[in-house]
């Protein structure tokens, strides 16, 4: 009988509050050091980190920590130089960076002027200390060379010990989309092999959806990378160019799909455009008598589709030889509302014609994209979903 009181009596004190795992997370890098902490990495531009931020998200600003943010663009507008200055606004802060090439190399003497740069401007007195400091941002910095997707898939999806390296929280991939055109041929390519043949192999039934299940199977060891350790990893994806459906052609992400649009967390459009009259552009270069400038736009953020182009989600800036550098900021009047020209005042390189009854065209039954052969495209500009 004492025993069954002594049970009864202890079922009734009060018990510990139970947190759910997601408030344990959040309170655990409380008493992580401050380099650990932070929740954001910045990109060098202030206005842009405040963009891509969602409101819930603390106080830091900038490429959100334990997710992936997508940067896309056409060839040529600065996504490696923004990548660039993230990564040397990470080494500052003593945090370490991973860059993953794909296609081109990164350009190691544009980025050793950033680091100079940088460490000049904050340590001006002492050259010992300069030399000291930038030798400690190097073994910070760690480089990878993945040429092919084989390569790519093995260091994300069976990675070694040491990858990514403690302390990590900056990873970016130049670029996510470069590997798949070797291994994964257009799909009017194949269908224009095919175009004698009755029906469709087999081996090319699956070689045409192979290439989203890759994606899909990258996509989520891409997240389960970022949530695992913490870490801000960043994709830089090509462009191509869509013309069916729309009113224009448009660039649109080269790697695109459902699975990979749901694992994106947030996305940032790169491109260039003629300044407006209003636009604060310094000694910017001007060019045939017209000033083009480059812009970042958010497009997604928080895991959610941005519908409403607003002015606190564009931002101008030019590169210089010392880093990044934003542009005052200017209202979108109702003449500027997109940075797309009228319909009618864009001479589309298709000329239409009626055919005969009997005639079949040449564009049914094939994908509606282009790939994206020069900057010509780029006047095309870019128009939001």
């Amino acid at each position: 009988m004492a025993d069954y009181t002594t049970l009864t009596t202890s079922a009734e004190l009060p018990r510990i509050p139970s947190i759910s795992a997601s408030q344990a997370l959040r309170a655990a890098p409380s008493s992580a050091p401050s380099s650990l902490s932070t929740s954001a990495v910045p990109t060098g531009l202030e206005r842009l980190d405040d963009a891509i931020a969602s409101l819930g998200e603390g106080v830091d600003r900038g490429l959100p920590r334990g997710h992936v943010t997508e940067i896309y663009g056409p060839p040529g507008v600065g996504k490696t130089a923004l990548m660039m200055s993230a990564a040397v606004e990470a080494l500052k802060d003593g945090q370490r960076v991973v860059w993953i090439d794909t296609g081109s190399p990164i350009p190691t003497p544009r980025l050793k002027a950033l680091l100079t740069a940088s460490v000049t401007t904050s340590n001006k007195s002492d050259p010992k200390e300069v030399e000291a400091i930038y030798e400690k941002m190097e073994t910070l910095f760690s480089h990878f060379r993945t040429p092919s997707l084989p390569h790519l898939l093995a260091l994300l999806v069976r990675p070694p010990p040491s990858f990514p390296p403690n302390g990590t929280t900056l990873l970016i991939i130049d670029s996510i989309s470069a590997p798949f055109q070797p291994y994964f041929p257009h799909a009017s390519e194949l269908k224009a092999r095919l175009a004698g043949q009755s029906s469709i192999p087999q081996q090319t039934q699956w070689l045409l959806h192979r290439k989203w299940n890759v994606t899909s199977d990258l996509a989520n060891h891409l997240v389960k990378l970022a949530a695992a350790r913490r870490i801000a990893v960043v994709v830089l994806n090509q462009t191509h160019t869509r013309i069916k459906g729309q009113p224009r052609p448009t660039l649109f992400p080269a790697l695109a799909g459902g699975s990979w649009e749901s694992c994106v967390y947030a996305r940032v459009v790169v491109y260039r455009d003629l300044a407006p009259l209003g636009l604060d552009d310094g000694d910017q270069k001007q060019e045939g008598g017209l000033r083009r400038v480059r812009y970042a736009e958010v497009m997604k953020r928080g895991g959610r589709v941005i519908s409403v182009r607003t002015d606190e989600n564009i931002v101008a800036f030019v590169i210089e030889n010392d880093g990044l550098r934003e542009l005052s900021a200017h209202p979108l009047s109702s003449t500027s509302k997109t940075s797309l020209p009228p319909p009618s005042s864009i001479p589309l390189p298709i000329s239409v014609r009626k055919r005969k009854a009997e005639e079949v065209a040449d564009s049914e039954g094939e994908e509606d994209f282009l790939d994206e052969d020069g900057d010509e495209l780029n006047d095309f500009g870019l128009e939001d979903n």
